[in-house]
């Protein structure tokens, strides 16, 4: 048996706070997720926090906990990358697990990227306003501090249907088409299925949905098989007509071999023979950059005995047409075969890990796959990372993996 995690957030949606609050109702220890908002008071200039209070209630007959949250910022915006280092500095002085922290800051990370594309603007440039507060803060950390009390991040996480709510919503940009741009740009190429739910306005908000999608769910139309363990319901902060405002977190065992996934993908393969060794390394290149989930070039003969390469894509089917085309044109082909096959994908995770190298700093993604214990079964540094390292401070690529390598053994196996 397994245990997962399932969150239900297809009628009220998610926001930071319900998720919060229903990680509460499940048994996080209360004061000290408490105690770690408080302490983000002293990284936010200008903020005073007054309460912080769980109180438990109900929303149309059904039980659940709710966050009580007020403050005064004399600040109405910051920087996304001031924010940023506030928050990490908080998880610093908290001692965070390396995952915990992680999943604090790159949930902040997917709220400053799509405001970053939202408004054309580069990273370090994003001014963030309704979630440039400590409010932010206390979801982020009071959620990293929760989901590693109930020691969940080593957890496989399910998500139904997100409801978003419709009509309009007034913010700090003025009235746009609820889901705001932000919201859609978070859950882009997220395999989450979006809907309104039951309930007018906006009902997931950037911070929920950011938190949601570095938490890895796999989307579900309907509940695995499962025996439910334990059930948080976080109750949101308006009510609907008929409609528990509620998100419902299950833990569940689970007798699923659910250590991988599997998905659908389309196999696109052709035959060149009047290709150079440049011409296939410049099409490997611009495939990756347009969305290949794999490309692989083989060393074959063909008719006449002409040496020929045999090139192997892997696509999903929104990028399907657009890698053919670029197939096609890129290696000169008259045609190509496709296959739709299946294919199983281990659960994986990402950590950021930070790393001296020569004296100077860096953060280096590290790719994690589990289980279906929990147990860590590889642990990787992403290629991009380590290679940037090296070029910059000039020593060789081994050697940065080796050192990255090295930390990571040392924490985590």
């Amino acid at each position: 048996m397994t245990r997962i995690v399932i969150i239900d957030s297809q009628v009220a949606g998610i926001s930071g706070d319900m998720l919060l609050s229903s990680l509460i109702d499940l048994g996080a220890n209360e004061k000290k997720v408490i105690d770690s908002i408080y302490s983000a008071e002293d990284y936010f200039k200008g903020s005073k926090i007054r309460k912080v209070k769980f109180v438990k209630t109900s929303s149309h007959g059904i039980s659940c906990t709710r966050f009580l949250f007020d403050y005064s910022d004399s600040l109405h915006s910051r920087l996304g990358v001031v924010v940023y280092r506030a928050i990490a500095a908080c998880c610093d002085s908290l001692n965070l697990s390396s995952i915990a922290k992680s999943f604090a800051l790159n949930s902040l990370k997917k709220i400053i990227s799509a405001e970053s594309i939202v408004h054309r603007s580069s990273f370090s440039n994003v001014r963030l306003h309704e979630a440039g507060t400590v409010d932010t803060a206390a979801d982020l950390i009071g959620t990293a501090v929760a989901l590693e009390d109930l020691d969940l991040f080593s957890k496989k996480f399910y998500t139904t249907d997100v409801a978003v709510g419709n009509g309009m919503l007034k913010f700090s940009h003025g009235t746009v088409p609820n889901p705001g741009n932000a919201i859609i740009e978070i859950f882009r190429n997220n395999q989450i299925l979006l809907v309104s739910g039951k309930i007018d306005g906006e009902l997931t908000t950037p911070t929920g949905a950011a938190m949601l999608v570095n938490l890895n769910p796999e989307h579900i139309h309907q509940y695995p098989p499962f025996m439910p363990e334990n059930i948080g319901n976080g109750g949101g902060q308006k009510e609907g007509k008929d409609v528990a405002n509620i998100l419902r977190v299950v833990i569940a065992e689970s007798n699923l071999k659910i250590d991988y996934t599997c998905e659908s993908v389309y196999e696109l393969e052709t035959n060149v023979d009047d290709a150079t060794g440049e011409m296939i390394g410049n099409m490997i290149d611009v495939l990756y950059e347009n969305n290949a989930k794999d490309v692989t070039v083989l060393q074959g003969l063909s008719k006449k005995n002409r040496p020929s390469f045999v090139i192997k894509v892997l696509a999903d089917k929104r990028h399907k047409d657009s890698l053919i085309h670029l197939l096609l044109i890129e290696t000169g082909s008259l045609g190509c075969r496709i296959n739709e096959v299946s294919r199983v994908i281990t659960s994986r995770s990402f950590i950021t890990l930070p790393i001296t190298i020569e004296g100077q700093k860096f953060e280096i993604k590290v790719k994690i796959s589990k289980d279906s214990g929990g147990a860590i079964r590889t642990i990787k540094p992403e290629y991009d990372d380590i290679r940037s390292i090296s070029a910059k401070v000039k020593v060789p690529y081994k050697r940065v993996f080796d050192i990255a390598y090295s930390e990571l053994t040392r924490k985590y196996i």
